[in-house]
């Protein structure tokens, strides 16, 4: 399975006054991260929206499990976890450096034209996006599974 890991630090403005990451950035890091994955998968946004398919969020899934704090560091982890044929499911984890679960979701987008109107997706992406589900095991960005976020010379 493939997954895109994305590492953000929390921002001031997107902090509370209690200074922690507002509810509502939650989903703005899921988007950081699914544009990030449809990328990685050499299928960015731009150029299916120039080829005339576009892929709004239809439905969307939030759990918090713990706060995050501002300036701390974050990892979101994101997905393929279903595709159909206008449809595809993504599913995201928010986790502390240390591994400490944040925040899991998802989001479900529908293929459509230009109009706006459903259509089927194109086989192509279809194709990419079930491969990303069935791929090689995760890479982690910048660390090796089991290694400590600070690199193997980490207390």
């Amino acid at each position: 399975m493939t997954v895109h890991r994305l590492r953000l630090r929390v921002r001031y403005g997107e902090t509370d006054q209690m200074g922690y990451a507002h509810h509502s950035v939650h989903l703005l890091w899921f988007e950081e991260g699914r544009t990030g994955l449809m990328r990685d998968l050499g299928r960015p946004y731009s150029v299916l929206e120039r080829q005339g398919t576009l892929l709004p969020v239809v439905e969307a899934g939030l759990r918090y499990l713990a706060p995050a704090l501002y300036e701390e560091e974050v990892e979101v982890e994101s997905r393929v976890s279903d595709v159909t044929g206008v449809r595809v499911r993504f599913d995201y984890r928010v986790l502390r450096l240390d591994g400490t679960p944040v925040a899991e979701g998802h989001t479900v987008l529908a293929s459509c034209g230009a109009d706006g109107r459903p259509k089927r997706m194109p086989a192509d992406l279809a194709a990419v996006l079930r491969s990303a589900m069935e791929g090689p095991p995760p890479v982690v960005q910048g660390r090796q599974p089991g290694e400590p976020p600070g690199g193997r010379n980490s207390p």
